[in-house]
């Protein structure tokens, strides 16, 4: 069962959000459905980015990126997918999604975070990207 937490950082800023994700880099985080991975500064910016040309989605999905480290830790992963074939899969084993919620104006938010499972065992799981999703649940 999901916890739904408010979020404890409060972030206005894309400067503030890659502060706060480059303390997260190499440091290993394990979700609800037990799937353990790591952050990189490559993902970062991939991450920052999930939020361009939809302005209204800005704050929680900064807010979201911010606490990266407590989503991820109530985070479950409820269905598997199967790989594109039509994109580069040759480093990656699986593409993992996963769900939480986040507490936002009283309201909960829908925060999916999508890890690759690489081929390489010293690459281990890395999260790809963060997303706030325009799901908003009373």
């Amino acid at each position: 069962m999901f916890h739904i937490q408010s979020m404890d950082r409060t972030v206005q800023s894309y400067a503030q959000a890659r502060e706060i994700l480059s303390g997260f880099v190499g440091h290993s985080f394990v979700s609800r459905s037990g799937l353990h991975a790591t952050l990189s500064k490559n993902s970062i910016e991939k991450i920052l980015s999930d939020t361009s040309g939809n302005t209204s989605n800005l704050k929680p999905h900064l807010i979201a990126a911010g606490n990266l480290d407590k989503l991820y830790t109530n985070a479950i992963e409820p269905w598997t997918f199967e790989l594109n074939p039509n994109k580069e899969n040759e480093n990656i084993v699986s593409v993992h999604r996963l769900y939480a919620p986040m507490e936002y104006n009283r309201q909960i938010a829908v925060v999916k975070i999508t890890v690759k499972e690489m081929r390489n065992p010293k690459d281990g799981n890395r999260i790809y990207s963060i997303k706030a999703l325009d799901v908003f649940l009373e």
